[in-house]
């Protein structure tokens, strides 16, 4: 049983998102809140596996994920861009949708954010990949490793190659080469790694 808890501050949201996850037998909202002032209250209380939130700030998501690594976020958001998107990969966040997705889209970002895994809805793939997704299910999107996430945030720090590779005692040479699938995964051409690097760092 996957045990969900809503925090969104709509009524017809929350509903919403209550009515479509009621008729999953295996998915059980255990409580829906209005503001986040109770959201880490309630994490503690009932121990989600999954935490439906609306956009959460840079703060927010820090915070929670360092005290609760058990709970998964699902981020729901109006319409984002590019750059925010980036940021919560950049923070960790694997799965996120858009307030104007499917039923279906909603149920699957559910079950892969339960189980660690990366999902985006459509109108979040195509703002971040514009025309090059099209045609390409969901699935076919290359999913960034833990490894490459963790890379993220040290580009967002600011640190170099060297640096990096002493942090996490890798060579030089590996970190390019993360850093060359990374941009590759998320759509951005080898001659932007710099301005990748610095998109993250002005959204921290």
């Amino acid at each position: 049983m996957i045990n969900v808890l809503i925090a969104d501050s709509q009524l017809l949201t929350r509903e919403g998102i209550a009515f479509i996850l009621s008729g999953m037998t295996d998915i059980h909202i255990i409580k829906q809140i209005t503001n986040r002032v109770e959201l880490e209250q309630m994490i503690i209380a009932y121990k989600p596996d999954v935490i439906i939130v609306d956009h959460l700030d840079t703060a927010e998501v820090k915070r929670i994920g360092a005290r609760f690594d058990f709970a998964h976020m699902l981020v729901l958001s109006n319409k984002q861009q590019k750059s925010e998107i980036l940021e919560l990969i950049g923070l960790g966040i694997k799965a996120q949708v858009s307030k104007d997705c499917s039923r279906q889209e909603l149920i699957q970002a559910v079950y892969a954010a339960a189980k660690g895994k990366q999902f985006f809805c459509e109108s979040i793939l195509n703002t971040l990949f514009g025309n090059k997704i099209r045609g390409k299910s969901i699935d076919d999107i290359p999913l960034l490793s833990s490894r490459e996430t963790e890379i993220i945030h040290l580009i967002a720090e600011g640190r170099t190659n060297k640096e990096i590779a002493e942090k996490l005692f890798l060579s030089i040479h590996t970190v390019k080469t993360h850093r060359k699938n990374i941009i590759k995964k998320l759509g951005f051409t080898f001659k932007n790694t710099a301005e990748f690097a610095s998109l993250i760092q002005s959204t921290l």
